[in-house]
């Protein structure tokens, strides 16, 4: 326990004084390993509508008609949970139970495990599945299963290791996130206007994904070369590395559950935002239609990219901003940060009586004007950006004013734990969304009608 603490004590010197960032070398390649982070979790939530919903879990009758199969009814839920499980029970293992090896060791086997996968999806695509639909899905389940375990290391431990940097390096990654998924959906936008083959246009994804894998990959190698030539935070990275891989494991656990409590509201309010944030997006926003009083098509979105611009491109771009804003105005002060982050619940029943799930949903439509929904989800996002940002930057630096510095890598990681516990209570919770929509109404289902089916 001693031993531990000199350590922690030995970090807390080292970061007084950090060197300069020269040419935001560092700062750069942790944005990039922001994007990197995200990238087959972006890639599989906007492919998904057109591949797997509207494709290979569909079914098709003697006569010719196409029936939605429940795997495709509740594709979005199940990929979130199957992809958020896994990573919320590694960052929970990796508060008590640090992981041997290094940190280029540990991020390059999941970079490896990442290129695996991406390239078993590549090969499914020529695969025709339509005789082995349960099966399939199965894999799929299985393999999104496996990524998002080695994302999860992946992740964890770049939140650990900027917890102690300046906060503009942590809201780097949070800013790589939003990135990544800005760039999806434009790529997912383009393939739909070229009127791509499904097949294609998700080999064209993967194939990407495994080119951007391959180039995290290069900048973790370089990382070590740029530190070391520039002298940036070199100290602190070292210190850290030490105090992660070599000493003090066994106090980790009493360490890790008082860190927890003396910064359990800044940790409540990165719950918060990413529950409310993925209760939304992508399962709420996708099954939001556009309504037309005249039974036609007529928006000024073509209406085969409705659903990609209104969700996908919509949330990721301003998410984007609001976490751009963030460098530049940190408002309001952690103190009072809880306020608006519990304000943002409004949104969930806001949306939930927007035109969502017309085919299927027993409650009364409330707000039946697209661009009133278009409204309510910008500013969904940008607070979603701005606010998750505020509250991973918040999270470490509670500890420098509460206790010694050195504890703050541990608080990035718990910081990184309860942003995983947000994103996977909020795909849980698209689940009772749903149940609730469809179930729990005084209508019959099908009594909404909608232009798009």
């Amino acid at each position: 326990m001693y031993g531990a603490e000199e350590n922690l004590e030995e970090v807390a010197m080292l970061s007084k004084k950090p060197p300069e960032d020269k040419y935001y070398a560092v700062y750069l390649f942790i944005l990039l390993n922001g994007i990197g982070t995200l990238m087959p979790w972006n890639m599989f939530i906007t492919i998904a509508p057109s591949y797997y919903v509207n494709y290979k879990f569909v079914e098709v009758d003697a006569d010719g008609a196409v029936h939605k199969t429940d795997y495709a009814l509740h594709f979005l839920s199940y990929l979130g949970l199957a992809s958020q499980l896994p990573t919320l029970l590694l960052n929970l293992t990796n508060l008590f139970i640090q992981i041997k090896g290094g940190l280029r060791r540990r991020i390059g086997s999941s970079l490896i495990v990442l290129a695996i996968i991406t390239l078993a999806t590549l090969i499914f695509t020529l695969v025709d599945t339509s005789k082995m639909i349960t099966t399939f899905f199965i894999i799929t389940m299985v393999t999104v299963v496996i990524l998002n375990a080695a994302n999860g290391i992946y992740q964890n431990s770049l939140y650990g290791l900027t917890a102690s940097f300046p906060p503009h390096y942590t809201n780097a990654l949070i800013l790589g996130n939003n990135i990544c998924g800005t760039f999806v959906s434009v790529m997912s936008i383009i393939t739909l206007v070229e009127d791509s083959d499904k097949k294609e246009a998700v080999a064209s994804e993967n194939i990407i994904t495994g080119v951007e894998l391959v180039g995290s990959g290069s900048e973790m190698n370089k990382f070590g070369e740029i530190t070391e030539s520039q002298k940036v935070l070199q100290s602190s990275f070292k210190a850290k590395l030490k105090l992660y891989f070599e000493k003090g494991k066994r106090c980790f656990y009493c360490l890790s559950l008082s860190i927890n409590f003396q910064i359990k509201v800044q940790c409540f309010n990165v719950w918060c935002v990413f529950f409310v944030t993925l209760t939304l997006f992508p399962t709420t926003m996708a099954d939001i239609r556009y309504y037309s009083e005249s039974g036609k098509y007529d928006f000024i979105i073509p209406e085969k990219l409705f659903i990609s611009i209104t969700t996908y491109l919509l949330f990721n771009f301003f998410a984007v901003v609001g976490s751009f804003l963030a460098n530049f105005v940190q408002w309001p002060s952690q103190k009072w940060l809880i306020f608006p982050v519990v304000a943002r619940i409004i949104f969930i029943p806001l949306m939930i009586f927007c035109n969502f799930r017309p085919e299927y949903r027993t409650w009364n439509i409330w707000i039946y004007n697209v661009w009133i929904y278009i409204a309510l989800a910008v500013v969904m996002s940008i607070t979603s950006g701005y606010f998750s940002s505020l509250a991973m930057m918040y999270a470490p630096r509670a500890l420098f004013r509460i206790v010694e510095p050195s504890k703050s890598a541990a608080a990035g990681m718990i910081a990184a734990f309860f942003l995983m516990f947000g994103i996977t209570s909020g795909i849980m919770f698209t689940l009772i969304v749903s149940w609730f929509t469809d179930s729990a109404g005084p209508y019959l289902p099908g009594t909404f009608k909608t232009m798009m089916s």
